[in-house]
């Protein structure tokens, strides 16, 4: 009889460095997920069964060869949404597969990529540049909305 895996947390930031945008939806590759899940994609998949094809089109997508690097099998690589992992936690359906879970698709939803934050400068001269744009863009609505109510 094996015993049952404990659930371990894993930190949000640490699933944010894995997600992927596609088609304006934040995703994590089968791949990813399966380490998360602490199993191999085979077994993944093996677990998951049929009932893959029963998601719906917006809780998976399949992968172009751009992000396929380093695929040792012939299955197509997919990344999986929001929604899918939570299905996918639901069919494994152990105490540590759903907290898993629970804690993928709240990174998913809460979190932005670590890459995209490192990206922005601390450059006061942009920052200003930024601060002012912002203004004037509001202030035109402020103007625009006012003139509505005006008239």
């Amino acid at each position: 009889m094996s015993t049952p895996r404990v659930p371990k947390r894993i930190s949000a930031s640490r699933i944010a460095t894995l997600v992927i945008q596609i088609d304006g939806d934040k995703a994590i590759k089968d791949s990813d997920l399966a380490a998360l899940f602490g199993m191999r994609v085979t077994t993944l998949y093996a677990r998951i069964g049929k009932k893959l094809w029963r998601f719906k089109p917006r809780a998976f997508h399949k992968l172009t060869k751009a992000h396929d690097r380093g695929r040792q099998d012939a299955r197509p690589a997919m990344a999986f949404t929001q929604a899918g992992v939570l299905l996918i936690a639901g069919i494994l359906g152990d105490e540590a597969s759903l907290q898993i879970g629970m804690d993928i698709a709240h990174a998913l939803k809460t979190r932005r990529r670590s890459s995209a934050q490192k990206k922005r400068t601390n450059d006061p001269e942009k920052t200003s540049g930024y601060s002012e744009a912002k203004r004037r863009l509001i202030t035109a609505r402020l103007r625009a909305l006012t003139g509505k109510i005006l008239h």
